[in-house]
């Protein structure tokens, strides 16, 4: 039995008439669906792409041919011509996105979100991929991501993975920008625990964003400078003005004043 063209209101290969060639859908799913995708609706019908053939009429006649392996030619572009009103043809949809590269190369990283043990824990590619001027160091018990300035003359913020276990995760998470430590209660599991890469990913990047308040940087600039001040002759006029200006950055972020600082 010839096979008959499946499209709506055409004859093509019924009879002797209308006897014409019919070609298959192609296999290639991408091509496949552009094909569907202009084919005049048909109520109440599938469309099996298997058993669904499509006659010539339907294609200019001066319509490029592809050749088949083991088989005959077909065309390479999707049919064009239907003999229906215009109100019944479908709006031309979209085709699908062509998966991209990276999409099929999905790597481990991303594919098993969840952490399992340290010797698995190998996000370092993925953040060399991310992110620029880094340096990262790996021992037996530790990860150190460390995020340099553009010079590399210096850090401004350091990841530090643990293979120390808490409660609920396999590993905990320390991040210290310019040796102030970040708050990361609300991505982390508590005591700091590192279950996930998604996690891991997302408190690097919060990491980054942090801006320390404005009273953490002074004290920390304060206790710098109580240690200038242990090392000094207290009897000298760089102590005493050293010791002036530290207690008047004390006093920005503590208001107990003394009867020496008025």
């Amino acid at each position: 039995m010839p096979n008959k063209c499946g499209v709506v209101n055409c004859k093509g290969n019924y009879d002797s008439a209308h006897k014409c060639r019919v070609f298959r859908l192609p296999k290639n799913v991408h091509d496949q669906q552009k094909w569907l995708n202009v084919l005049p609706p048909r109520e109440g019908f599938v469309i099996d792409p298997s058993q669904f053939f499509i006659c010539e009429k339907h294609w200019p006649a001066e319509t490029q041919m592809i050749k088949i392996p083991g088989a005959s030619t077909r065309p390479v572009s999707p049919p064009s011509i239907f003999d229906v009103p215009l109100s019944c043809l479908l709006t031309p949809k979209p085709a699908p996105r062509q998966p991209k590269v990276e999409d099929k190369q999905l790597n481990f990283f991303l594919q098993k979100d969840n952490i399992k043990s340290f010797i698995e824990f190998q996000p370092g590619k993925e953040l060399t991929k991310m992110y620029e001027n880094i340096v990262i160091s790996r021992t037996v018990d530790k990860f150190v991501c460390i995020f340099m300035e553009n010079d590399f003359c210096a850090s401004y913020l350091t990841i530090i993975v643990h293979n120390k276990s808490t409660l609920c995760s396999p590993l905990t998470f320390y991040a210290f920008k310019n040796g102030v430590s970040v708050p990361l209660g609300k991505i982390l599991s508590p005591n700091n625990g590192l279950q996930y890469y998604s996690q891991f990913m997302e408190a690097v990047h919060s990491a980054r964003n942090y801006s320390i308040p404005v009273d953490v940087a002074v004290k920390k600039i304060t206790l710098s400078l109580q240690k200038v001040l242990d090392l000094e002759d207290p009897d000298s006029c760089k102590t005493k003005k050293l010791t002036f200006l530290t207690r008047q950055l004390h006093l920005t972020y503590d208001k107990n004043f003394s009867v020496n600082d008025y």
